[in-house]
């Protein structure tokens, strides 16, 4: 197990460092939704604790070295224009409502705002891979993804909502997508 345990830790920290690089020099205003942990390997607060700032939300209580906040990303509890950054990773999938998170995401974020939303690129590899995952060695998140949708669909929905502009997108290591979207200026 301690070499699943490695792989994991390896695949969330290499995210980990790609979205520090999405976020470097924006607002250190940062909402980390879903700061759970990642795996039973990892501590709560894994994402906050590499970057080494920010806020956490979770629908579940946490006790992480940062202020947190218990709350639901479908009605997040904060001010509108409370944050220069929200990372939302790996967790819009596991929503009963990802367009009702997607506006709170836009209400919570300030104008020159930025998202970073990490999920599972549900193609064919992925779904072979999960089944596999979720029966052999990653039960901790076994039937909990409501919502998959492969890179185009990802893309699509986002577009539809219309709040945000994807910036930036990358396939991750074959099974997750990495975005970072742009909070639209409405006129």
């Amino acid at each position: 197990m301690k070499l699943i345990n490695k792989f994991r830790e390896k695949h969330h920290y290499g995210r980990y460092k790609i979205v520090k690089g999405l976020i470097e020099g924006k607002n250190k205003e940062l909402l980390d939704i879903g700061c759970g942990p990642p795996s039973d390997s990892m501590l709560p607060g894994s994402f906050l604790r590499y970057i080494g700032y920010g806020t956490g939300m979770d629908i579940v209580d946490r006790e992480i070295p940062f202020p947190f906040i218990l709350g639901n990303m479908e009605k997040i509890p904060f001010k509108d224009k409370s944050f220069g950054v929200i990372s939302c990773l790996e967790v819009i999938e596991h929503v009963h409502d990802p367009e009702k998170a997607l506006n709170e995401l836009s209400r919570v974020l300030k104008d020159d705002g930025i998202a970073i939303v990490t999920t599972p690129n549900n193609h064919l590899f992925f779904k072979v891979f999960w089944f596999l995952w979720e029966r052999i060695i990653g039960g901790q998140w076994a039937h909990t993804h409501i919502y998959s949708f492969n890179r185009k669909g990802w893309l699509n929905f986002i577009n539809k909502n219309g709040n945000f502009k994807v910036t930036y997108l990358k396939n991750y290591w074959g099974v997750n997508i990495i975005m970072r979207l742009e909070k639209v200026k409405m006129p």
